[in-house]
């Protein structure tokens, strides 16, 4: 590792390749959405008359972390996905899954669209479209997980919604045994209901005027094991900003795929400083 970066906090060492092959032919690197520690987020594009003209692959961590092996990770966590990604086939507002490349890399369908994080406000309706789209995704025994996160619901170029990015979610496993099964369960309803407390707690600071007095109090309810993880999270973040805000002004953290990363990505403004 170069002595003055540290390219430990990133999942590959290197930039991804400039081509791969895809079961819907070859594609070309576009752009880096985002890397961090557990994998780089990129665009590649089909330079062939693929079905799916662009995709978005995700490559898991390759490199270890303080001496410790990480691979096993990222096949972990493409398992994970993957089951998940079966599970929602179907949903509107659930990209398709697109097929494995190798051990932790797969790709997935891109939805042409911008964040919710990033300017102009979505159209009106557009919670309550995707409240629909929780609906169903918890219909199919999935809980999101990580719908904190701004970056991962998507407004398409018709204004719908769609969501990104299923790492953290969480499905039922009726097929596992009992009391493991029960147990998933539970874990599955909590988050569901975290998953609209979410969604409300962003349309009341979005979309305030469409927000309805039910609904309001839906985006205020926090559980007893909600405080304990913002009491829990709140002091890590900032240590976590800190470590990270200090390798910024030393020059350390630049990502391998820096030059790959044209795009605003809010999340990073908080360490950035900016």
């Amino acid at each position: 590792m170069n002595r003055h970066r540290n390219t430990q906090l990133f999942a590959l060492p290197t930039p991804p390749p400039e081509q791969l092959e895809l079961p819907g032919g070859r594609y070309r690197l576009g752009r880096v959405f985002k890397h961090d520690f557990f994998a780089a987020t990129c665009l590649y594009e089909s330079c062939s008359h693929a079905e799916l003209s662009k995709v978005v692959v995700k490559f898991g961590r390759t490199q270890g972390f303080c001496g410790l092996p990480m691979a096993w990770l990222a096949s972990f966590l493409r398992g994970r996905e993957e089951a998940i990604y079966s599970a929602l086939r179907g949903v509107a507002g659930v990209p398709r899954w697109a097929g494995s490349i190798g051990r932790g890399i797969y790709a997935i369908e891109y939805v042409e669209g911008r964040p919710l994080d990033h300017p102009p406000p979505p159209p009106e309706g557009f919670f309550d479209a995707l409240r629909d789209l929780f609906d169903e995704v918890h219909r199919r025994g999935v809980a999101y997980g990580d719908a904190n996160k701004r970056s991962n619901i998507l407004i398409d170029l018709q204004g719908r919604p769609h969501l990104i990015d299923y790492q953290l979610a969480i499905r039922r496993r009726d097929d596992w045994p009992w009391p493991v099964r029960s147990l998933v369960a539970l874990a599955v309803d909590y988050l569901a209901r975290k998953d609209l407390y979410h969604l409300y707690k962003h349309k009341r600071r979005i979309s305030p005027g469409e927000l309805t007095e039910h609904e309001d109090a839906l985006s205020r309810r926090r559980s007893g094991l909600h405080r304990l993880h913002r009491a829990i999270g709140k002091p890590y973040r900032a240590l976590r900003r800190r470590f990270l805000r200090a390798q910024q002004s030393q020059g350390r953290l630049q990502s391998p795929t820096a030059n790959l990363e044209d795009h605003h990505q809010p999340e990073k403004d908080t360490w950035r400083g900016q």
